[in-house]
């Protein structure tokens, strides 16, 4: 952290958003021990991001569980998935925030909290990208909120984004689980070479993960050899 920094950080320190006590330099958004209070996802398919059964035993929650039904019925186009937090309260509120009210400070803080829920991955990734906005919806809302989430969780802004949204899409909250997986088929294209690449897929919140499936089914087709998604919240 720079001097200056350090100096803004002692005299107006960030604070919790749930206790208001003083942030250290290193904590973002909650204190170490509200951050313990947070809900997280801990009981899904590391494949495809579907939930099990929250009656599931305890000892299951630290387990890696690959394979369900859905991917083992469907093509998933994913390699892995990683989670965040459960969309409920105090994450959904920030991200609806960070999606509707214009504060993309906090879209890259959310990020920096997503680092410290999952500080190191167990593989290595040549690019790493963002679901894109169509160039409607960027305009309308002047940033890509995930974008600044990844931005946030690597600590350094990604290089490029070799997928693009080409089609419109209405927004999947409106959308029963059947009308999201049309709603984005083709809809993304990758207009970058990732041929033998690995890459890291990002998202802010995923529900049926269709956007995501998608997303991936385009890298793969384009030759990307691995895709791993992940995600600041599951709904």
């Amino acid at each position: 952290m720079s001097l200056a920094l350090k100096v803004l950080s002692f005299f107006f320190p960030e604070l919790c958003h749930s206790c208001g006590n003083p942030l250290k330099p290193e904590e973002s958004l909650f204190c170490a021990e509200c951050r313990k209070s947070l809900k997280r996802v801990r009981v899904y398919c590391r494949r495809c991001g579907e939930l099990f059964s929250e009656e599931l035993p305890s000892w299951l929650e630290e387990r890696e569980l690959f394979g369900c039904k859905f991917c083992e019925a469907e093509k998933v186009y994913l390699d892995r998935v990683f989670l965040g937090f459960r969309y409920a309260e105090p994450i959904s509120q920030l991200i609806e925030r960070a999606k509707f009210e214009g504060d993309f400070v906090l879209a890259y803080k959310l990020g920096r909290l997503l680092r410290l829920a999952l500080p190191s991955l167990p593989f290595d990734f040549d690019l790493a990208c963002a679901v894109p906005l169509s160039v409607e919806r960027l305009r309308e809302r002047g940033y890509n909120q995930a974008e600044l989430m990844l931005w946030g969780y690597l600590g350094k802004r990604p290089k490029s984004n070799p997928l693009r949204r080409v089609k419109h899409t209405r927004p999947q909250t409106e959308l029963s689980r059947k009308e999201r997986l049309e709603n984005v088929k083709s809809a993304f294209s990758v207009e970058e070479n990732v041929a033998g690449l690995k890459v890291l897929l990002f998202d802010d919140v995923m529900t049926t993960g269709a956007t995501l499936r998608e997303c991936a089914k385009a890298l793969k087709k384009a030759g990307a050899r691995e895709v791993v998604a992940i995600a600041l919240a599951r709904a």
